[in-house]
């Protein structure tokens, strides 16, 4: 079956709620994209413009010929009854015709009811004039004197109407009311219509956005709410959330484009998110054959980036040689917010580093997390320290993991000596660069 063209046109009409004609010398002039897009028209430049509007409209969703193109809404309303297509009644989808034998406004229908007709005007103001300065949503009762009569484009799957004495005809539906499509419906309309910019629609009713539009044949969707869970076209879906670029594939798989270390593209590399993770220091298969060992009494802070809101219930490392004689209720790992106030901390680990191998150590209560920069923090009191591991470890004074950041924004760096514990927060413009680049996770 053929997509339904009814709710391209809506979808189109929608698209453009919010758009102002051109405004100079204190006042609003009538000079608009549609005359200079639409075929005919652009010789009416700076005239009064709701019939282009529509005109427009019935181009963009691609059905010019169903709707009359011009500007003369006197001229609209022949060509519907010359047509056979004219009502005293509304319908969805239906172009609607004001004043004195229609001639003086019109728009574009999208819902009705017994008593009121929900419209899309174009050269209209918020307080439903007939010469105004944009694009609006209307809602005016269908008694109310403007109101002259409907067109009703001859739409492929046929039309729903309040008018009785079309029911039973071939191609009309009489219904007494009609709340139009919903929005997911639009969602699937809006994806017909080239590069169309649908704005505050959702897909499937599950991601609210503030706009919806085709990138190279995927759907995007800018600052959304909540993660789309599937596709209206069954495709690909580009989202931001957060200020994170995400991709649904079409199988479900969610791709965080910026999870291989905040770029804006997708790239062929390994993100946390395929290893099970929320965030990591760096990608582990960097990480040198050496290691490295901590300082007995001294936090490590080893900072990563969330880029999406999640919670984070575990830290995890990988020791490569077992610590040894490691002091019980002294070796820990914590959860530091980039100011160093502690969110999180684990139980004693030194039964866990006395042991080689990766480790993933629970919070003793899981932390909800904003997007943003946290530290992991590491705490060894003991004889011998694990060997944990980790990246470069080019000594103190050459900390390459922290080219160009400054006192307090450190990526690896170390408290005093002498803790023998996790503080509950820390000062981190008083923490040391420290050139052992420790790997570390958040999941």
């Amino acid at each position: 079956m053929a997509n339904p063209q009814m709710p391209q046109v809506i979808a189109a009409a929608m698209s453009q709620v919010g758009y102002r004609e051109g405004y100079t010398e204190g006042g609003w002039n009538n000079v608009t994209r549609y005359a200079d897009e639409v075929p005919g028209l652009s010789a009416y430049q700076g005239q009064s413009w709701c019939m282009t509007f529509t005109s427009w409209v019935a181009m963009r969703a691609g059905v010019p010929t169903l709707f009359p193109r011009g500007v003369d809404c006197s001229a609209g309303v022949s060509w519907f009854q010359a047509a056979s297509r004219w009502s005293w009644f509304p319908a969805v989808g239906a172009q609607v015709f004001y004043g004195a034998s229609g001639s003086e406004h019109t728009g574009i229908v999208y819902a009705y009811d017994a008593t009121y007709i929900w419209t899309i005007e174009g050269n209209t103001s918020d307080n439903g004039s007939t010469e105004g300065d944009g694009v609006y949503l209307r809602k005016r009762k269908r008694a109310d004197a403007i109101v002259y009569g409907y067109g009703l484009p001859a739409y492929a799957e046929g039309i729903t109407t309040a008018d009785s004495g079309l029911k039973g005809v071939a191609g009309y539906t009489y219904a007494v009311s009609n709340p139009g499509p919903n929005r997911a419906t639009l969602v699937k309309a809006g994806l017909l219509v080239t590069n169309l910019v649908a704005e505050y629609l959702s897909v499937n009713g599950t991601a609210n956005a503030d706009r919806m539009y085709l990138a190279g044949g995927v759907l995007a969707m800018d600052n959304v709410t909540s993660a789309p869970t599937s596709s209206p076209m069954n495709g690909a879906v580009l989202y931001s959330q957060g200020g994170v670029a995400k991709m649904r594939t079409a199988s479900g798989t969610v791709i965080d484009l910026s999870a291989t270390g905040g770029g804006s593209t997708a790239t062929n590399e390994f993100g946390p998110s395929d290893h099970g993770l929320l965030a990591w220091t760096m990608n582990p298969a960097s990480c040198t054959t050496a290691g490295t060992t901590l300082t007995a009494g001294v936090v490590y802070f080893i900072e990563v980036v969330l880029r999406s809101p999640a919670t984070i219930s575990n830290l995890c490392t990988v020791i490569g040689t077992a610590g040894s004689g490691l002091t019980s209720g002294q070796c820990l790992a914590g959860l530091y917010t980039a100011s160093g106030t502690r969110v999180g901390i684990t139980a004693d680990m030194s039964t866990t580093w006395n042991s080689a191998g990766d480790k993933t150590m629970a919070l003793t209560s899981s932390y909800s997390a904003a997007a943003g920069k946290y530290y992991i923090g590491l705490l060894f009191n003991g004889t011998t320290s694990p060997t944990f591991a980790c990246g470069s470890t080019l000594g103190n004074a050459f900390t390459p993991g922290n080219a160009h950041l400054t006192s307090g924004n450190y990526r690896f760096c170390r408290s005093a000596s002498g803790q023998t514990s996790l503080p509950t927060s820390y000062t981190m413009t008083s923490a040391t660069p420290d050139a052992n680049n420790i790997w570390a996770a958040v999941a």
